[in-house]
């Protein structure tokens, strides 16, 4: 019975096993919270996809304003090319309604 553990040896040993287990929970703790801070820091400038869904539609309204706006200066400049055109008889009444009535932006005969 000299090599049995005595209670102050069992004691010690389940005290220095608690400290051991405690420590290592610590540091998990202190781990989880840096965690946790680089998630949250992550979360608060990263760029959801619904931002990115609301933003890519709102460029390319813009982009499709844009180019309405352009393509409407260059149906100004058409009929002004084509009224000319009708004036100086290079065109007849049924030319002239023929390309005023295209597409993309068809003008009714009168």
């Amino acid at each position: 019975m000299q090599n049995e553990p005595s209670n102050k040896d069992i004691l010690e040993a389940i005290n220095a096993f608690s400290t051991y287990n405690k420590d290592i929970l610590e540091a998990i703790n202190i781990f989880s919270t840096e965690v946790d801070k680089r998630f949250n820091k992550i979360e608060s400038t990263m760029v959801t996809k619904y931002y990115l869904n609301d933003k890519l539609d709102e460029k390319l309204a813009d982009l499709r304003g844009d180019l309405v706006v352009l393509v409407r200066k260059e149906d100004v400049k058409m009929k002004k090319l084509i009224d000319i055109l009708k004036k100086r008889d290079l065109l007849n009444d049924t030319e002239f309604n023929e390309i005023m009535s295209m597409e993309p932006f068809p003008q009714l005969a009168l």
